[in-house]
């Protein structure tokens, strides 16, 4: 079982991790902004990237329930 301060990093990496494709100033966009030639380019809208944040937070809470079960049950 991974531990708390293992699975808020996941989280956190679940979620920063999403919301970076609608910081304009997040290297992943610069870097395509300059292959554009759009100044304040996002890959995505904040809306959207949030949206995925939230789905993935979700999903990642949905295997953490699992993996407590199968521990459970394995006890």
């Amino acid at each position: 079982m991974r531990t708390i301060a293992e699975q808020i990093a996941q989280a956190k990496q679940c979620f920063l991790g999403n919301l970076r494709y609608s910081d304009p100033n997040d290297p992943i966009n610069l870097e395509r902004a300059k292959e554009l030639g759009i100044p304040g380019f996002t890959i995505q809208s904040f809306e959207e990237a949030l949206a995925d944040a939230i789905d993935d937070v979700k999903d990642y809470h949905y295997e953490c329930l699992l993996e407590e079960s199968r521990e459970g049950a394995s006890l």
